[in-house]
């Protein structure tokens, strides 16, 4: 059995390559190009998936998407994950297309390359960013809302932040912390850690210190970086310094941020982020002597290393100790 049959045998992940696509960043791939460049076989992968695809369900070497039962359908979701892999993008559009009706990941997938405006220019839903963002809004909520019970947990969370970008026509933090909720729900790690930070912060929903925690503890217990990070900044907040400097001087040590993030599929500017929590919080503890003997050398040592790690966050958290909010 070759690669490719092995992967048609088991359950094909919901995003083969292209996983995670979120917001505002770039997708997270497997380097499919220059893994194939390397080993020389990109012809031979794409001419094993396209016999694959060739339908055997007795309906004249047709492929119906509606009536196919064999292997072919799922061949098809694999060629297009190929060509969109390798930035063939109007043979991924012309592939993801043939199967949108039948198959959710391809919905969700025209939606990712009409957000990122890498559709062809006769496919384009209109002229301008607008047009672009409202197709993809559309396409991501039929994605995200099936009424058979299959709805994409991926398209769910891209709702998420698609409705969080501020400065955007479609910012909606109601419908952010919604779209998150139902994600989460249906086992997204990223969103359960964002559920967790808007019940923290009150961004979307009623501000909730108890809610936040236990929903930052159970995205921590399951490797969200990011949730960890703010777990810390709780138990500082709730003064349980000691489990604030345990906690902290496990995320410190974490530095291949993304190696982290393809075991977590969380944003590694997010994992970034919860690493420089924990840092200034750790600082702050050794600043204090708050449950840890106090080191002002220490103290300045996890200073910069939240520096380096978020600037930004290094930044706001220093405001928050100037109004004595920290």
């Amino acid at each position: 059995m070759s690669y490719i049959e092995e992967q048609l045998a088991t359950n094909i992940p919901s995003s083969l390559g292209a996983r995670d696509f979120m917001i505002e960043r770039l997708i997270l791939r497997d380097n499919t190009i220059e893994l194939l460049r390397q080993n020389g076989k990109s012809q031979q992968v794409e001419d094993e998936l396209l016999s694959l695809a060739k339908c055997e369900c007795n309906t004249g070497n047709i492929f119906e998407p509606t009536k196919c039962k064999c292997r072919a359908r799922e061949a098809h979701f694999l060629v297009a994950q190929f060509y969109y892999d390798t930035i063939q993008y109007l043979k991924a559009w012309q592939w993801y297309s043939q199967i949108k009706d039948v198959d959710l990941r391809a919905l969700y997938q025209l939606a990712v390359m009409c957000f990122e405006e890498v559709s062809p220019p006769e496919c384009k839903p209109g002229y301008g960013v607008q047009q672009a963002e409202e197709k993809a809004e559309s396409w991501w909520l039929l994605a995200a809302s099936d009424d058979k019970n299959q709805a994409l947990m991926e398209a769910m969370t891209a709702l998420a932040f698609f409705y969080s970008r501020k400065y955007s026509n479609f910012y909606n933090m109601t419908k952010a912390f919604e779209w998150h909720y139902k994600a989460a729900k249906k086992g997204s790690l990223e969103s359960l850690g964002a559920v967790g930070s808007m019940y923290l912060f009150g961004l979307g929903t009623k501000q909730s210190l108890d809610r936040a925690v236990n929903y930052l503890r159970d995205a921590a217990e399951r490797g969200n970086v990011y949730a960890m990070g703010l777990l810390t900044y709780c138990y500082y907040t709730k003064k349980l310094y000691t489990k604030a400097t345990d906690l902290a001087q496990k995320l410190i040590c974490l530095d291949n941020v993304e190696e982290l993030s393809r075991a977590t599929c969380c944003l590694p500017q997010y994992i970034k982020k919860g690493i420089a929590l924990s840092a200034f919080v750790l600082g702050r503890c050794y600043e204090l002597g708050n449950g840890i003997k106090p080191d002002s050398k220490q103290a300045l040592k996890y200073y910069r290393q939240c520096f380096k790690f978020d600037a930004d966050i290094c930044s706001l958290l220093q405001d928050y100790v100037a109004h004595q909010k920290i």
